[in-house]
């Protein structure tokens, strides 16, 4: 383990260096003073022009016709300026100069047409096709001055210097920003907007005009990343782009989230997309990337995009650009900072302690006057009495473990170039304190990226990231058996409203004095109070590259990149409570993991380009990667601290043994990939790629998979509707491809043995090994084939609208599964297996509108959706999973349903009276009018195991997104709303606060809709102990509807004008409030039905974690913010 950490600490001083060593060569350029040709007298205007052009990183510009550029100077350009060297000439001859930008404009003294309060700038803005444009948009940029040009395309604009920039713009044209440069007469051509469709996106390896992408490639608004709190990239991603899926694990702080492209493709193997930064793969980094640094991220939804990554391409792929300095740029130094506060957001209303006590003696009559106690006295119920009811408090325990908790981000970036090397330095910090009590995450992240033209054949450059963060977990939710301990959020909900949190000493009250009226969960605040659980990562992200330009038409690219992490984890479960009889952790302990993560790739890459008369376009790429990802990791624990002091709280301290486990891996890839794309005129296209993988997860028999795809493009504007000048473009697409999925456990074909059998020799027991788990030498690739059908609209009227949908079916083959084998087998484990197939159809529809109504006002809107349908088509054996109790579970996988489709009772209400139970199926010999009744599904006149149905899943039929906002003036205004329809979750908590499982704490809901008589509710059944076997069975009295549409953010900015930044001698500032989670529409009772997955450990018993069971979960908060943006 010391090798692999000291050589990634030699890789990262290496790249540091490297990149202290380039950077000091930038800086170099920048020097303003001239050094050379001390001898070298400039003896005229233009060898001074030519010296300052040649020498500085500004371009000198100046009219030949009015000024004498043979006039005689003398000139000794050592150790001075070029602002001197420039004043000097320019002395007594009528002419001064003025930096714009990266140039030096000479100009006459005189030449200008000056107002009483300005100048008058005027000219004639016209078309590509040279005809004039009335109504074009011309404003000062920063300002709120402008005008618009009249009905012959001309127009004139009062400007307060001849050093301001004009910005024109106009629908349906490209927007052109213009500076001045000391001109009075600027006459402006004004592109069409149609070559926009030249704008590149990423794809695999290389950069695509967008107009001549045939797969489905979603590009997601960077500007929408920045507008709300979130912490890093993937969650920053929600609801912006269609039929990508992000929902938070949970609300905790430092908190990871899932990321499904176009359904779940694989029932236990990893459904997560593929990320790639800067070309260079990752898992980790995504978190440890400040959203301030993205440039630009684009999702490759469909196999003709992403078959380009092969293996590791079957769920999408997620590519992503960070800033880059610009060459012949001034330095730019941006900060931006926001603050604000969190709270949680609408809580599940809890009964008080009256309502509480009316309702537990309402059941304690109900069990006492049945025949549970004729023979069995002891059973008998006591009750709440009025004397206990005005000695208890009355608190209401969920709300006693949130706080309003604080939030802080800092950003600060530089960039920059000259004519040779361009950079980007940036460093960011994000601190959050978590809404539930204890719980909080800082991160640090560094960014440092340089490029430099070393030859005009030759380019260098290297991108480093480092990042540093720590949380403070708290257990929050789960089952009390997940790897955070104790659910304080679930204990929240039992807890009883009687229970005091503190004692009379200011101790934790954990265990009540009557248990058997109170229930005995764990103190909720006293959990969250005595938890120590510290999890610290440091990562190291990036890469250095080389760019070779072989010939006009030929490079050739080499990246090699780095991912490194190494986390530490150091939980103590101390011991609290005030009772006697209980103790929370009666023995102390503490486990340590400590886990290194140093992973490589190396890309070399051959890009062809080729036009034959701008008709036969041609592009190629031929390349080969290799990956290594080594990872190991140790976990030891001790126990038994006599002493729970933090500072003496370490390995080897404790009084009980210390035991240690390691693990290590290695895993390699190798890869052969190449594509090739032709199109015709821009008319036609014609993609296809084929790759090539070797995996060390496989066996040599099965390691190499080939992966391919072939898709077709068609501009139908440019054929049938070349006249309809409005329509900007009509495409068609249609693609079909194969990629696969590869992330099962490493080395699965080989059998697995470990120590700890015993063995009889000589009649003594001797430790040694065994085999406890099958290997599979068949096992292979899970492989996802995809067809694709879509068209792109774009119109152009007075307004912008562009429209995109894409209709896909794809089918995942050899599903990767843990297959049973029967117990006489002797093995623990089963082996990992390809069995199955599993089916995804959807269709996804994007919308874009933009409209500027005046040069003070122009708004904008996006909205995508995604219908999703997800199938089984064949698996061998039903998979069970999402346990809801000891060996209880609620969702069943299986052919012709959804993956964790929910396999449950289903309630048809309520036994009103006697003569509905007889007349029903038989459901039991204790049933009672108030019970649930269930649906008999078989029509056998008996309720059991076989009336369990499927009754939906957690995967929702649809999503959508929703982002609009407008510019008036100098204010901004954003909005975006995400929802998600047809899913269900399974609130499991409330078989516990409404299923009468012991004497916790009750919903509202209940104590509202119980059953109290006939005729009183078809809802909640009546208040009863001796019930529970029959209304608190896995049904759909607990399955909720879990649709929702969530207003996840508004921010309203202003910017200042420019007559302000010039007196702050700033080029922007940028004020704003923003709000995050304002507002779930949602007819779901819990915390949150965005955050639904189950914490349960996974085992043998449980093969993958389902989604969609509410334990109790940590929920995302709702949080408020002011910020600003500044830029220097």
């Amino acid at each position: 383990m010391k090798k692999h950490n000291n050589s990634s600490k030699i890789l990262f001083n290496l790249i540091f260096i490297s990149n202290i060593i380039i950077f000091c060569l930038l800086i170099n350029t920048k020097v303003v003073v001239a050094q050379a040709d001390n001898t070298k007298i400039l003896k005229t205007l233009e060898e001074v022009f030519h010296y300052v052009d040649n020498n500085s990183k500004y371009s000198v510009f100046y009219n030949s016709d009015k000024i004498d550029v043979n006039k005689s100077v003398s000139i000794n350009p050592a150790n001075k300026s070029f602002e001197d060297i420039l004043n000097l000439a320019l002395k007594n001859s009528g002419f001064t100069f003025k930096y714009v930008d990266h140039q030096i404009v000479i100009y006459a003294k005189t030449d200008t047409q000056k107002s009483s309060d300005g100048f008058v700038v005027k000219g004639v803005v016209s078309d590509d096709k040279g005809e004039t444009v009335p109504g074009v948009n011309i404003i000062i940029q920063g300002t709120n001055t402008g005008t618009i040009s009249d009905i012959n395309g001309h127009y004139s604009i009062k400007v307060d210097n001849l050093n301001q920039t004009l910005v024109f713009s106009f629908i349906g044209l490209k927007t052109q920003v213009v500076p001045i440069n000391g001109r009075t007469k600027i006459d402006i051509v004004l592109k069409s907007e149609s070559e926009k469709l030249n704008e590149v996106v990423v794809v695999g390896y290389s950069t695509q005009k967008r107009s001549s992408v045939t797969g489905s490639i979603s590009t997601i608004e960077v500007n929408n990343l920045t507008k709300t709190s979130a912490p890093d990239i993937t969650q920053a991603m929600q609801g912006l782009a269609s039929g990508v899926q992000v929902t938070q694990n949970s609300g905790a702080p430092g908190e990871g989230v899932q990321v499904n492209i176009r359904g779940l493709g694989s029932v236990t193997g990893v459904n997560s997309p593929l990320y790639i930064v800067d070309g260079v793969p990752t898992k980790d980094a995504m978190n440890n990337l400040s959203p301030s640094d993205i440039k630009s991220i684009s999702v490759l939804k469909d196999a003709a995009s992403a078959a380009i990554y092969g293996s590791r391409a079957s769920n999408g792929v997620v590519l992503i650009t960070t800033n880059k300095g610009r060459r012949n740029e001034t330095a730019k130094i941006i900060f931006s900072a926001n603050t604000g506060f969190q709270q949680h957001g609408k809580l599940t209303k809890m009964t008080d302690k009256y309502e509480y006590a009316k309702v537990f003696n309402e059941a304690a009559d109900n069990f006492n006057n049945s025949s549970n106690i004729i023979d069995h006295p002891e059973l008998y119920r006591k009750k709440i009495t009025d004397d206990i009811l005005n000695s208890t408090p009355n608190i209401n325990q969920l709300e006693a473990i949130f706080r309003t908790a604080m939030l802080n981000n800092y950003h600060l970036g530089i960039s920059g170039g000259g004519k040779k090397t361009q950079y980007n330095i940036s460093g960011s910090y994000f601190g959050q304190e978590g809404i539930l009590i204890g719980s909080d995450y800082e991160k640090l992240t560094g960014k440092v990226s340089v490029v430099s033209e070393i030859r005009d054949w030759l380019s260098l450059g290297t991108d480093i990231n480092i990042s540093k963060s720590k949380t403070n977990i708290v257990g929050s939710s789960g089952d009390g058996y997940g790897g955070n301990g104790g659910s304080a959020v679930r204990y929240a909900f039992f807890r009883n409203p009687m229970i005091p949190i503190y004692d009379a000493n200011d101790n934790f009250v954990d265990l009540p004095d009557r248990p058997d009226l109170m229930g005995d969960g764990y103190n909720p605040v006293g959990l969250l109070k005595n938890t120590d659980n510290v999890k610290t990562q440091h990562g190291t992200f990036g890469n250095m590259n080389a760019k070779f330009k072989i010939s006009k038409n030929l490079t050739f690219t080499s990246i090699f990149g780095i991912d490194n992490s190494e986390d530490k984890q150091k939980r103590f479960n101390k011991t609290w409570g005030n009772s006697s009889s209980r103790k929370v952790n009666e023995i102390n302990s503490l486990n340590v993991i400590h886990s290194l993560s140093n992973n490589w790739s190396f890309s070399n890459v051959l890009n062809f380009t080729k036009s034959i008369d701008n008709i036969h376009n041609f592009k190629a790429i031929l390349g080969t990667e290799r990956i290594v990802n080594e990872f190991a990791s140790t976990s030891v624990n001790d126990r038994d601290f006599s002493d729970q002091n933090p500072t003496l709280i370490y390995i080897g301290n404790g009084t009980g043994v210390v035991t240690a486990f390691e693990h290590k891996l290695t895993y390699k890839l190798l890869s052969y990939f190449s594509r090739l794309n032709y199109n015709y005129l821009e008319k036609y296209f014609v993609s296809a790629l084929i790759r090539r993988d070797g995996s060390s997860r496989f066996s040599k028999d099965n390691r190499w998979g080939t992966f391919y795809s072939a898709s077709l493009g068609w501009n139908i504007n440019k054929d049938f509707f070349k006249d309809f000048e409005k329509l900007n473009q009509w495409k068609l697409r249609f693609s079909y491809g194969a990629v696969g999925n590869q992330e099962i456990p490493d080395f699965a074909y080989l059998e697995r043995i470990k120590q700890g059998y015993q063995y009889p020799f000589g009649g003594t027991p001797q430790e040694g090994y065994a085999t406890y788990k099958l290997g599979n030498n068949d096992v292979k690739w899970e492989t996802s084939n995809q067809i694709d059908i879509g068209t792109d609209i774009k119109f152009l009227f007075n307004y912008q609208l562009n429209i995109s949908i894409d209709y896909y079916r794809k089918t995942t083959n050899n599903l990767l599964l843990s297959v049973s084998i029967p117990s006489s087998a002797g093995y623990a484990e089963s082996p990992v297996m390809n069995t199955g197939s599993v089916l995804n159809t959807g269709l996804e529809l994007n919308i874009e509108y933009k409209r500027y109504f005046s040069k003070d006002f122009s708004f904008h809107i996006t909205a995508n959706g995604a219908f999703l349908h997800n199938e089984m088509l064949e698996l061998e054996n039903p998979i069970l999973a999402g346990r809801i109790d000891n060996s209880v579970y609620a969702t069943k996988t299986e052919k012709g349903y959804p993956i964790g489709s929910f396999y449950l009772y289903e309630m048809e209400g309520i036994f009103q009276n006697q003569t509905e139970i007889v007349t029903h199926a038989f459901q039991g010999n204790d049933i009672k009018p108030g019970d649930v009744k269930f649906k008999d599904q078989n029509g056998d006149g008996v309720i059991d195991s076989k009336d369990r149905t499927h009754l939906g899943s957690a995967i929702p039929k649809v999503t959508t997104g929703l982002t609009l906002g407008f510019n008036f003036k100098q204010l901004d205004f954003s909005m975006f709303i995400g929802g998600a329809f047809g899913q269900k979750i399974y609130y499991q908590i409330a078989t516990d606060i409404e299923g009468f499982y012991r004497p916790f704490n009750l919903t509202q809901r209940y104590y509202d809709e119980r059953w109290t008589g006939e005729g009183t509710s078809n809802t909640q059944p009546r208040a009863c102990w001796e019930a529970k076997s029959n209304n608190a069975r896995p049904s759909s009295r607990f399955l909720e509807d879990a649709s929702y549409l969530k207003l996840k953010n508004i921010q309203i900015g202003y910017n200042f004008s420019d007559n302000i930044l010039k007196k702050v001698r700033l080029s922007n500032l940028r004020i704003y409030c923003s709000g995050t989670n304002l507002y779930t529409f949602t007819k779901y009772p819990g915390l949150d039905p965005e955050l639904t997955t189950s914490d349960n450990t996974l085992n043998s018993c449980e093969p993958f974690r389902v989604n969609g069971i509410d334990w109790g979960t940590y929920p995302s908060a709702f949080t408020l913010t002011l910020g600003l943006q500044i830029t220097f």
